[in-house]
């Protein structure tokens, strides 16, 4: 809980040291069946990968505002977070799908992969809003 106090009582310092990252795949699924969204403050990259070698992505950027921002940092509790297993599930097993959220924050870097649409209690708060800013780069070209 001490790095959610320190996120809290900090709040324009912390953000600017705090990167989220949403991703996901389908191993079994021809075309661009990998995305992965980049955020920072005011900052928004969407990768968009082919399923074949050397594949060159599709990169379409945008912004997020300051206030979808602060909401986006201010749902996610660094301190649980952290302490979420890297995998849940079988991710991508069956052709099922798989969707993986990672937050760097400072030179503190965690991975949680899980499968696709099942993601942890703990990670409710914002996957919506991870979910919601990737959709907007759906005509991405």
């Amino acid at each position: 809980m001490a790095v959610a106090a320190v996120f809290s009582s900090c709040k324009k310092t912390d953000e600017n040291k705090l990167k989220v990252s949403y991703g996901t795949s389908f191993g079994m699924c021809v075309g661009y069946c990998n995305n992965q969204l980049f955020i920072s403050s005011g900052k928004l990259e969407y990768k968009r990968y082919e399923n074949k070698p050397n594949a060159v992505p599709k990169v379409c950027t945008g912004t997020i505002s300051e206030a979808d921002w602060s909401k986006l940092a201010d749902s996610i509790d660094l301190s649980v977070f952290n302490q979420l297993k890297e995998v849940y599930g079988c991710p991508d097993c069956a052709d099922g799908g798989a969707e993986w959220v990672e937050i760097e924050y400072g030179d503190k870097k965690h991975k949680v992969t899980f499968e696709y649409g099942r993601e942890p209690n703990e990670m409710k708060p914002y996957i919506s809003a991870l979910r919601a800013q990737a959709a907007t780069f759906k005509d991405c070209k």
